[in-house]
């Protein structure tokens, strides 16, 4: 089993489940960036439906789920790094 070092430098195990999506998050993540920096829609389409697509054209070879999987932990660091971001007038 795999393990981590969290925040506290304490050695943790590894909780993820799919090696694949693992190795493709940095590449996917810098695909969606300027998705997520822009505003709440484009052209009238939300902007998780729009990343959702792109993953799914990019990567035909991943689920439905794994797509969500993989956009919904993009979102969350995103997020993390920034707790204004997603929030109306930033």
């Amino acid at each position: 089993m795999q393990t981590y070092i969290d925040p506290t430098g304490q050695e943790r195990p590894d909780r993820r489940q799919n090696p694949r999506l693992r190795t493709i998050y940095s590449e996917v993540r810098d695909k969606l960036d300027h998705f997520f920096h822009s505003k709440k829609e484009w052209a009238g389409s939300s902007i998780d439906y729009l990343a959702l697509r792109l993953v799914h054209e990019a990567y035909p070879d991943l689920s439905s789920d794994e797509v969500r999987i993989l956009v919904a932990a993009i979102e969350r660091s995103l997020g993390a790094e920034n707790p204004t971001w997603g929030k109306v007038g930033h």
